[in-house]
């Protein structure tokens, strides 16, 4: 095994056996080592691995510290689930420690995307991206190819929501090349890639680049995919028919989601799944069948603790509660939104019912109403989400005659345009010609 370890990544850096064995050693020993007639010396073994840029971990069994690895990642997803990520974290550092010692390259790349993935859900979005970059350039595709297609297509989604929207597509891009050359037993990554490329277009309004996206995912090979991942590309294909305006074709892929859901063993895998729908039937107004499925991934989630499951679905109720006629389904899951903890993953979905609530008020000319629960929101919003909010606070304080808020949303909104305005240029003036010498005019002529 150790010889096996040893010729590998010889061949892979481009050394020979006698390079690979200096002064120190023989091409000999080198070449027996490899062949596993001999177990090199700890001293012999530590110039190796000196050479080879790999710790002595590397090449020694480490199963007990692989082991406990998987433990300690096993224990992050059961804290992240239930919202310690301060505790998650520490575990993924315990973690990243003892893979550093076993040289294990794609398991510490896959500790540091967890980490990102884990920034990211925080807002931590540069955080997120550092952590992301660096698992990338640990792995490399060929030999880890599932791996690098899911961290660049994290790393897609965290630039995307950083504003960095060229990073996101060459994130996208590169996920999707990887993605290509996967064999047919790994369909479902190959369509992930597609569907998340397809997403990052959808969110831009790139409506016919993110129907091609998921038409791409399915095309060819849909017997391959499972029922899930169908159920999520269909119900995708609907979102982007319907803004397109192709109403019976966003109708049937609706149905055609709908009826994979069905086929869909996992009880969790299905409630993500029918949150997802859940919103399309929103967009489509089939408003009942919208809260059935919300409701019933609702209860899976709090059947396993899973908060930022919760948070996720009670955001598609909020979104539901608000789109209603009634909107009783506004005030009730606001009730228990705000009975959450201040805490993540609470904090944003808290902002977003009280912004949906304001929004009523405004409506129902309860304007002090309306200015209480932004200001409310305000005191919640992370920084990167206030902007907006502090835009509709003024816009409520102007209504109510407050002098000061129509020039204080000016202040707000133009003045930093005006500022990032480019300034106006003079036109280059072109260089003066002289006229030819008279002597050549007549020449010419």
């Amino acid at each position: 095994m150790v010889g096996v370890k040893i010729r590998d990544l010889r061949k892979k850096l481009g050394l020979t056996q006698e390079q690979l064995a200096g002064p120190e050693l023989t091409k000999s020993y080198v070449s027996q080592v490899e062949l596993g007639r001999i177990h090199p010396s700890h001293k012999a073994l530590a110039i190796i691995a000196h050479r080879l840029g790999k710790p002595l971990g590397y090449f020694v069994e480490n199963g007990d510290d692989m082991r406990t690895i998987e433990v300690l990642l096993k224990a992050v997803q059961a804290l992240w689930n239930t919202g310690r990520l301060e505790d998650g974290m520490l575990g993924l550092q315990e973690a990243y420690m003892l893979a550093a010692r076993t040289g294990r390259d794609d398991t510490l790349a896959r500790i540091k995307a967890t980490m990102g993935r884990m920034e990211m859900t925080q807002g931590n979005l540069v955080a997120a991206l550092s952590h992301l970059e660096e698992s990338l350039t640990m792995i490399h595709p060929d030999e880890h190819p599932i791996q690098a297609v899911e961290i660049a297509n994290t790393l897609g989604m965290v630039a995307a929501r950083n504003g960095s929207f060229h990073k996101a597509m060459n994130s996208f891009q590169q996920s999707l090349e990887y993605a290509r050359r996967l064999p047919d037993h790994a369909a479902d990554i190959r369509a992930e890639s597609a569907q998340h490329y397809g997403d990052f277009c959808y969110s831009q309004g790139e409506w016919i680049s993110a129907l091609e996206l998921y038409r791409e995912a399915l095309a060819g090979r849909e017997h391959l995919i499972s029922p899930g991942r169908q159920a999520e590309l269909y119900g995708r294909m609907a979102s982007t028919e319907w803004q397109i305006g192709h109403q019976d074709e966003a109708l049937a892929a609706i149905d055609h989601a709908l009826s994979r859901v069905s086929h869909v063993t996992q009880s969790d895998e299905r409630a993500t799944i029918e949150g997802d729908l859940g919103r399309v039937l929103i967009a489509t107004g089939r408003y009942h069948e919208a809260h059935q499925l919300l409701v019933q991934s609702l209860e899976v989630f709090d059947r396993l603790h899973f908060q930022e499951g919760q948070a996720v679905i009670l955001e598609a109720l909020l979104q539901l509660g608000a789109s209603e006629p009634s909107q009783e389904w506004l005030t009730q899951y606001s009730d228990r939104v705000f009975r959450a903890e201040n805490v993540w993953p609470w904090l944003r979905v808290k902002v977003y019912a009280l912004r949906l609530l304001a929004r009523r008020a405004v409506r129902e000319r309860q304007l002090p109403i309306a200015r209480d629960y932004l200001t409310q929101a305000l005191a919640l919003a992370a920084p990167n989400a206030r902007h907006e909010i502090e835009c509709e606070n003024y816009l409520v304080r102007a209504q109510l005659g407050e002098r000061d808020a129509v020039e204080q949303l000016w202040s707000h909104v133009v003045d930093p345009l005006l500022k990032k305005s480019q300034p106006h240029q003079f036109t280059p003036k072109l260089p003066k010609i002289s006229p030819p010498p008279l002597s050549l005019i007549g020449s010419v002529s």
